[in-house]
């Protein structure tokens, strides 16, 4: 029997997301009200505003890269039923390429997901979720950008460091073609293999971050 986890934050209107980025909002362009007063029947239209990252969300390369791909350019080989691939970093705020090699060795980790659970989501939704949170170093982007995974996700508030403003993870994944998922949640019910992907976001042309429905299908015993 196949089990679906899901893996995405809940949005709500002014929630705390990122520091120094507003919380989505949402009104009724069109109301049941207007819409009961002018056909009898009733539904109801939503504007929505938001930044793109917003919630759990995907980079594509071009939130990094003027001539990067897009979000359109996204294939959906690299976002939807990925092999997903959990890598256990707890305990430590900074996660290096020495526990990356520690707990994948020498996995063949190519055109798959490679997750990171760090247990940053805890603090999800205050302020205290940006403070002194887990983050991927330099030398473990440049590790797994070799090894050429789809994406790479984390379950924080960001995968690079927010002290550092050059952001070197995001440069050199998202430079490599590998996509970065960021504002994970729920991690700890995955199987360390096994598991596969979905992430897929809007193909929206000219924007490089968008929120997605990130879940888990996990086989298990009928």
């Amino acid at each position: 029997m196949t089990q679906i986890l899901d893996l995405s934050h809940d949005l709500a209107p002014g929630m705390y997301t990122h520091p120094g980025l507003p919380g989505p909002e949402h009104e009724a362009f069109r109301s049941r009200e207007d819409y009961r007063r002018s056909t009898g029947t009733t539904f109801q239209v939503d504007r929505v505003c938001m930044v793109g990252n917003t919630g759990t969300y995907l980079d594509s390369p071009f939130h990094r890269f003027a001539d990067g791909t897009d979000l359109a350019g996204v294939p959906l080989a690299a976002v939807a039923d990925v092999p997903l691939v959990l890598v256990d970093a707890r305990g430590g705020r900074a996660v290096g390429a020495d526990v990356l090699a520690g707990a994948l060795g020498d996995e063949d980790v190519e055109g798959a997901a490679v997750l990171v659970r760090t247990d940053g989501d805890a603090r999800w939704g205050s302020e205290a979720y940006a403070a002194d949170a887990p983050f991927l170093t330099g030398d473990a982007a440049a590790w797994l950008a070799e090894r050429r995974p789809t994406l790479v996700g984390i379950d924080s508030v960001n995968i690079d460091d927010l002290d550092d403003t050059v952001r070197p993870v995001h440069t050199t994944l998202l430079g490599a073609g590998v996509l970065v998922l960021e504002h994970l949640t729920g991690l700890a019910a995955l199987p360390a293999r096994g598991a596969r992907l979905h992430a897929v976001p809007l193909a929206w042309h000219g924007l490089g971050t968008w929120p997605v429905r990130a879940y888990a299908l996990v086989d298990g015993p009928a």
